[in-house]
């Protein structure tokens, strides 16, 4: 496994694929985030086996630096609006084996402002209980970068890494979109967190969207910024327009 994991590596063996991320006031798109795929018709096409097994060889940082690279040289060649949302492990942010500035160095590449990219924190992952990621992370802000918590909710310490990190964005788990409008305890959990943004000026992403039921009574309570396989799914060349059947008065942003 890991010979097949260096090959992937040395040959570049990925693909990147884009989902957007809705503005639902103004009925535009907000940004992408850059999403991994392995080798097709391999066990390694699917992101959690590749980036799992690269965990497990110790191959995670090279793995990581391939799919930045690749994302902001793709998301630079089609021409995509708006931020690109990059996923980043705390396990290799926090690394002292990872080599430092190489995602600066892409955006630039690129042709692109580091104000344009957004560095996604997964809460999925084991997170320091010290001031390190903090640390670690002011790096980035200062060349320009946002941040966001991903998955928030997903784990048992979202509130208190919110306010360690003071994030930009946050984006609520799907686990508390699914059946939201079947689910008080649900539907009381995401009003908090909206009340809870607005105090501490942080943008919200709902993610996970998949039902006209959900996508209604998110939008009912407020909701800014989506994403979900009810809105688009993540492509090679994804939409770049507000898509039409969500409101009826839809008028097309290019």
């Amino acid at each position: 496994m890991k010979n097949k994991l260096l090959n992937i590596i040395e040959n570049k063996a990925i693909t990147t694929v884009f989902q957007p991320i809705f503005n639902v006031q103004t009925k535009t798109i907000f940004g992408y985030e850059a999403l991994t795929r392995g080798p097709e018709n391999t066990e390694l096409y699917s992101p959690d086996k590749l980036f799992n097994y690269a965990t497990q060889h110790d191959l995670l940082s090279e793995l990581e630096i391939l799919c930045r690279d690749k994302a902001i040289t793709r998301f630079a060649e089609l021409k995509l609006q708006g931020k690109l949302f990059l996923n980043i492990s705390p396990l290799v942010l926090l690394s002292n084996n990872h080599p430092q500035g190489e995602t600066v160095k892409f955006v630039q590449k690129a042709g692109l402002s580091c104000e344009k990219i957004v560095i996604e924190l997964s809460e999925k992952y084991p997170m320091p209980n010290d001031s390190t990621l903090s640390d670690a992370l002011e790096k980035y802000r200062q060349f320009g970068f946002d941040v966001a918590i991903d998955d928030l909710g997903a784990g048992y310490s979202g509130l208190k890494l919110w306010s360690q990190l003071r994030p930009d964005m946050v984006k609520i788990d799907r686990y508390f979109v699914e059946n939201c409008h079947q689910d008080s305890f649900k539907l009381k959990f995401l009003k908090a967190i909206f009340d809870l943004a607005l105090s501490a000026k942080t943008q919200v992403i709902v993610e996970g969207i998949e039902t006209l039921d959900e996508f209604e009574l998110l939008q009912n309570l407020g909701m800014v910024y989506a994403q979900g396989f009810y809105l688009a799914r993540p492509a090679l060349k994804p939409i770049r327009n507000y898509p039409k059947y969500l409101n009826a008065d839809y008028q097309c942003t290019t």
